[in-house]
């Protein structure tokens, strides 16, 4: 892992972790009204592997794109990248961790001087 010092601020909880995977599954909405993209991000951790989930829809994403029932683009992070996020909203599943919303902190503005 990087050794990068990062400035976060005060309460919350946080995940830092290597990003090991991505993949993305499209199904249309239960009321019909579209197609939504579930992208999974795997991220390793010490104690083990935790989920980070976004739900995506390909007509408000540009970088969403799906041909019949098959996601043939959407965001991906970098594989085997640092990754530290401010958790928002998460969920336990079969005792893992599944983050469901989260804000990637990164730039020189995360950095501590």
């Amino acid at each position: 892992m990087d050794k990068k010092p990062v400035r976060i601020s005060t309460g919350g909880l946080y995940l830092r972790g290597l990003v090991v995977s991505s993949s993305a599954h499209a199904f249309q909405r239960k009321d019909g009204s579209g197609t939504v993209v579930r992208v999974q991000h795997e991220i390793a951790t010490q104690p083990g592997v935790v989920l980070f989930e976004q739900y995506l829809s390909p007509s408000e994403n540009p970088e969403v794109k799906v041909e019949g029932d098959k996601v043939t683009a959407y965001p991906q992070l970098p594989q085997f990248h640092t990754l530290t996020l401010k958790v928002t909203r998460y969920r336990m599943d079969r005792e893992r961790l599944v983050v469901t919303a989260g804000e990637e902190i990164t730039g020189p503005e995360s950095a501590s001087g």
